[in-house]
Order: C-alpha cells, then sequence, then structure tokens
C-alpha cells in the first residue's frame, strides 16, 4: 500500500522526525508509534480494512482498549508540542501483524485543535465498541463495555486531553485485566488471541 504523499504530509514528516529524534535522546524510549515511510508492509491492514473484515462487533474489549491507548499516546506525543494532528480516521491508523498501532501521517494538521483530535478518538472507539458512528447510538441492543462506553460519551462532550485519555483508569484496568496478543491470521478469519502467561 502506497502512502498518500503531499506537500503537507512531508512538513508533518520533517516535524515529526525532529521531535520524535528530540525525544528519544531525552528519554531514551518513545511510546508515540508513527508510520513515516512512503510504503507500508505487506500484511498490515487500516483500522478500517480491520474493521471491515474481521466484525462483528464489539471488537474484543482488551483489543479496542489497547488501540486507544496507543493512539492516544501518539496524540500525546504531538499535544506537548502544541500540534494536532487533525482528520483522525480509520484510514489514518495502521495495525501490523501483531495487533500493535502506527499512525500515518496527517493531511491537515493545521486546520485542525487538539481538542478536535480528541473528539476524532472518541469516535473512533465508538466505532471499536458499539460499530456505529452515531452518538449515542440508536441501537442500544448490542452487547457494550459500559466502562468504554461512558469514556465516550466522556471523550466526546467533555475536555480531555489525550493524557487523560492515554492513562485513564478505564483504559488501563481493560488492559490489565485479560493480557493478550492479538494475531493477524493470513485468510482473514477472526484473529487469533494467544495468553502471553499461563
Amino acid at each position: 500500500m502506497e502512502v498518500r504523499s503531499r506537500e503537507e504530509d512531508s512538513e508533518f514528516v520533517r516535524v515529526v522526525r525532529v521531535k520524535i529524534t528530540e525525544e528519544t535522546r531525552r528519554c531514551g524510549h518513545m511510546e508515540a508509534v508513527f508510520w513515516l515511510e512512503s510504503t507500508v508492509p505487506a500484511g498490515w491492514l487500516t483500522l478500517d480494512q480491520y474493521l471491515t473484515s474481521y466484525g462483528p462487533f464489539p471488537i474484543d474489549s482488551y483489543f479496542a482498549a489497547s488501540i486507544i491507548q496507543q493512539v492516544a499516546s501518539s496524540l500525546l506525543f504531538l499535544h506537548q508540542f502544541k500540534m494536532a494532528y487533525g482528520s483522525l480516521t480509520g484510514q489514518s491508523i495502521l495495525l501490523d501483524m501483531n495487533g500493535a498501532v502506527h499512525v500515518l501521517p496527517s493531511t491537515d494538521h493545521l486546520r485542525h485543535s487538539l481538542q478536535d483530535d480528541i473528539r476524532a478518538l472518541g469516535k473512533l472507539m465508538l466505532r471499536l465498541v458499539t460499530g456505529q458512528s452515531e452518538y449515542p447510538p440508536p441501537n442500544a441492543l448490542f452487547p457494550v463495555n459500559r466502562s468504554m462506553f461512558k469514556l465516550v460519551g466522556l471523550m466526546l462532550d467533555t475536555p480531555m486531553t489525550a493524557g487523560q485519555i492515554r492513562y485513564h483508569p478505564t483504559l488501563i484496568n481493560l488492559l490489565l485485566e485479560k493480557p493478550t496478543m492479538f494475531f493477524f491470521n493470513q485468510e482473514l478469519a477472526p484473529p487469533t488471541l494467544v495468553p502471553i502467561i499461563d
């Protein structure tokens, strides 16, 4: 898959590369994960492709929490430099073969606010948790993790920071509760859950 390339993209990539280098020198590590290369490895899927291929909804709460937390880490990295991502969608998030998240370069980071990023992340989480994009969802007949659904409401209705989402007790508790790893099945069957610890 070819990653779109525009002049704005290259400026975003340039700035993010510099900030990542500075942060890695300062801390020795980075939680934010951006995919800044021009092509994507075979087998990786955008979040939209994953949701279309793997449904049904809601997806596993652990996996949803993992995706949201990883994207929030990337937003937190940008927001500390007062940089918005802008237009965060399922097309701008990649999942590798292990279910790790990689955020693609933004195409319109200059036209959005930090709070726009939080609302966009809330909409993505709503999609992961309910399979619907309208809030509140018109159809309440689906099983929903109530604590995640409550967090979606906070993200859409209340000013929050990326750090508040990244370290929110709902996500932390879900990730501590069920330690699993996710792998893509090449035949597009639902992903297999493999316990890390017996």
